[in-house]
């Protein structure tokens, strides 16, 4: 679908409509007729007018399929922030990105944690972070039973302007810290197995991979485990591995430039399919390189942008006075770190002149409603003819060589954890804190091993309150 817009809409729906606005449709003769009243601003229509994608649809051996966890900033009751989910016909899986909130829709799409077990962090903000805590804290208590893999960017080497240390601020980092700050939870939940016998590694354990995004470097590495070995990466090349069938999966990372020195974009190749994931990013040529450096454009690009600095200002309260501190901060910020509408227009028109367009373009970290969405397609229109369209939360891309199918989710307010994924044995290693004792009701598990015995003192007999609650019938007295 080529999402197209006519000069009415976007006279009706530039700038930031404040009410309800009337739907104008054609009659049969030609002449406009009104059909409904909707406010712009709490509707998402292109989103809603995609053809619904069943959960568990299976992907072909010869697909790619990118499922839009997280599209925004803002976090909103549509739209958390960002993450991005693609999934490869060979069965392997990536994560871009984890910002507050998308676990919710990952559990919402039934993806288990045992294919969210290698993330690519474009950088370290929060909006793109955040949920690693909960992906690292309960994947092993689900299928994730084995090490989580993270990449991401160098330190910036920007001396702090007032103390003039030079922080290591880098992915090496930030993950031996992270780990230090889950000590707690992963100790106290390793009363129940966190590995699979067949793992290389525990669910708790991490390997992270620093991508130098000054030299390309991927030397600078920090595991948990000796013992796991070190996924195979090279210059500008964050992954690489090869399927049962041959085929090679790459994922390649560039420079970005959002906020400081360090963020980085990727670009994933596998089966002479491609994508793009930018992340944050001011308009910048590396983006126009990488997408143009093959034989062809890559099929999909996902490109950061951001709504005009005028309407972040009014949408967060503020007024479009030019001599106003709303809008100086959001003019700042867009300087900073991000990509305008029609910049992103023209970056495409770039890659199109070198015969090289991507096969589909895709905006993202937009707030995406009708009273934004279509004064930001004609604004990329400026620039730009070809496909392109906006992404909001669990919007689903299948892409195979002959075809592009644009989807949106179908999904569970009231999900469960998703099922384990299928493996070829489901044993696993003893827990952590174990208790063997023959005479255990939970064997091999050890539910009581973490407690001091003064705060087992003053727990209530279960019997006192239900003679058949499990705790009276099998009374467990843990081994010393």
């Amino acid at each position: 679908m080529n999402e197209k817009v006519s000069r009415r809409d976007i006279l009706k729906l530039s700038g930031v409509a404040l009410g309800s606005l009337a739907v104008v449709g054609n009659t049969a003769n030609g002449s406009e007729c009104v059909t409904q009243q909707h406010d712009p601003s709490q509707e998402d229509s292109l989103f809603e007018s995609l053809k619904p994608f069943t959960i568990g649809t299976p992907l072909g051996s010869n697909e790619m399929r990118i499922s839009f966890m997280g599209t925004s900033v803002v976090q909103r009751r549509t739209q958390v922030c960002s993450s991005v989910f693609v999934e490869l016909g060979n069965g392997e899986s990536f994560v871009f990105d984890c910002g507050s909130g998308v676990t919710v829709n990952y559990s919402a799409m039934q993806i288990p944690m045992s294919k969210m077990r290698k993330i690519f962090l474009t950088h370290l903000h929060g909006d793109h972070t955040s949920d690693l805590t909960h992906i690292y804290c309960f994947g092993a208590q689900q299928d994730g039973k084995s090490p989580l893999y993270i990449w991401g960017p160098s330190p910036s080497g920007i001396p702090d302007p007032v103390t003039k240390q030079t922080y290591d601020d880098g992915t090496v980092n930030f993950c031996q810290h992270f780990r230090e700050m889950n000590r707690w939870h992963t100790e106290s939940q390793s009363f129940v197995p966190t590995q699979w016998d067949d793992a290389e590694g525990d669910g708790y354990d991490i390997f992270a991979t620093e991508l130098s995004w000054l030299t390309g470097d991927t030397s600078r590495y920090w595991s948990t485990n000796t013992s796991i070995p070190k996924p195979d990466s090279g210059k500008w090349l964050a992954y690489q591995s090869k399927d049962k069938n041959g085929k090679t999966v790459k994922i390649w990372f560039f420079p970005a430039v959002h906020d400081r020195n360090g963020s980085v974009s990727y670009k994933l190749e596998w089966n002479d399919l491609s994508m793009i994931f930018t992340g944050d990013t001011k308009p910048n040529r590396f983006l126009i390189n990488n997408a143009t450096n093959g034989t062809r454009g890559v099929d999909v690009l996902i490109s950061e942008m951001v709504v005009p600095p005028e309407v972040w200002a009014i949408k967060n309260g503020g007024s479009p006075n030019p001599t106003g501190s709303g809008l100086l901060t959001a003019r700042t910020v867009q300087e900073n770190s991000h990509t305008p509408e029609k910049a992103l227009g023209y970056i495409l028109n770039e890659t199109a002149k070198l015969g090289k367009a991507p096969r589909l373009a895709v905006a993202t970290h937009f707030q995406a409603e009708d009273d934004t969405v279509y004064p930001a397609l004609h604004n990329i229109r400026i620039w730009y003819s070809g496909d392109v369209t906006v992404a909001t939360d669990l919007m689903v891309i299948t892409v195979s060589k002959n075809s592009i199918q644009k989807q949106k989710a179908v999904v569970s307010d009231f999900s469960w954890f998703p099922l384990s994924a299928p493996r070829a044995s489901y044993k696993t290693k003893l827990p952590k804190y174990n208790d063997t004792n023959s005479s255990n009701p939970y064997y091999p598990n050890a539910p009581l091993a973490q407690f001091d015995q003064s705060l087992l003192d003053q727990v209530i007999d279960p019997c006192l309150y239900d003679p058949t609650d499990f705790g009276c019938t099998h009374p467990y007295h843990p081994s010393k």
